[in-house]
């Protein structure tokens, strides 16, 4: 899935998993229009990549107990649009996960989450 964010409460940056650096974005699923709420907990670089870590960021309903990660590519436009593309090749997805995995065990700020 490819998207575009649309809108976003203040920059991220790759600082770390530092809570109170959430970053609540509005991407809109190029394809279908439809819009997603999420919040950006984490991003990083992995061999020459830019990856964004976020969860789904929904009114708690009863249904939505546990948040659920999202781990996406992200690449700059010359114009400046952010755009956002899923993540297909497992090796890939694997990967990138550890890195969060490592990065979010080694934050004093973990234990926020």
């Amino acid at each position: 899935m490819k998207t575009k964010q649309t809108k976003k409460t203040k920059p991220q940056t790759s600082a770390g998993l530092n809570k109170s650096d959430d970053a609540l974005a509005v991407l809109r699923d190029a394809s279908n229009g439809k819009e997603y709420y999420l919040s950006i907990i984490d991003s990083f670089t992995l061999s020459g990549r830019d990856y964004v870590v976020m969860y789904n960021y929904e009114p708690d309903d009863g249904n939505h107990a546990d948040p659920e990660l999202v781990i996406m590519r992200t690449e700059f436009a010359p114009n400046g649009d952010q755009y956002f593309f899923s993540i297909k090749d497992k090796h890939e997805l694997d990967t990138s996960f550890d890195l969060f995995m490592s990065r979010f065990t080694s934050s004093p700020t973990k234990a926020g989450y």
